[in-house]
């Protein structure tokens, strides 16, 4: 006998959160690894797809995970005397105000 989730037909595209469930990986890393380009997806409508096929090779290592290359870090800027008055607040800058 067979079970009624053999006859159904494979997915061809998975919503973030059934690639989630289907894949083991978190959300937002998988939004992340969207955003930086290392795991394909379409956005049809207002849904953000990733295909299977696309997700399957992400998952086998054909597409290098972003996170994993050390891309090469800027120098730090000297800070301009053009900046005084000003207080960094972590990565919003608020003027000072006296």
């Amino acid at each position: 006998m067979t079970s009624p989730a053999q006859n159904e037909p494979q997915k061809l595209a998975y919503r973030i959160d059934e690639a989630v469930k289907a894949s083991g990986l978190g959300r937002s890393f998988l939004y992340e690894r969207v955003a930086d380009g290392s795991l394909k997806s379409v956005k049809i409508g207002g849904r953000r797809l990733i295909m299977r096929d696309d997700l399957l090779r992400f998952l086998c290592g054909d597409i290098a995970v972003a996170s994993e290359v050390e891309a090469p870090r800027a120098k730090p800027k000297p800070k301009s005397a053009s900046r005084a008055g000003v207080i960094p607040f972590g990565q919003l800058e608020l003027p000072w105000r006296r």
